[in-house]
């Protein structure tokens, strides 16, 4: 094998949180898209070590099965993901 140097690609690393006028938004890892950081784009945790702050996931709600249980809808065929709105008006 040869030593074949590798081009350097120029991509720019984006930041995880920037300021706008909606306020603070976090970078979805899965789609790279900017959401507000709040509890209806992302999904929230708690660490038992600091259990007064809270967490948020990566991925945003739309991206989070997608990424982390690719295989929970494979069988189904459809988009299981619904807001709040769309359940109770189904029911």
């Amino acid at each position: 094998m040869t030593n074949v140097p590798q081009q350097n690609a120029t991509v720019q690393k984006l930041p995880k949180y920037i300021e706008t006028d909606l306020g603070t938004e976090k970078l979805c890892i899965h789609c790279n898209e900017y959401w507000p950081l709040d509890s209806e784009f992302y999904f929230t945790y708690r660490n038992k070590k600091r259990p007064e702050k809270i967490y948020y996931e990566a991925a945003c709600k739309c991206c989070y099965d997608l990424r982390y249980r690719p295989n929970r809808n494979k069988n189904k065929g459809i988009n299981a993901v619904k807001s709040y709105h769309e359940r109770s008006t189904a029911a």
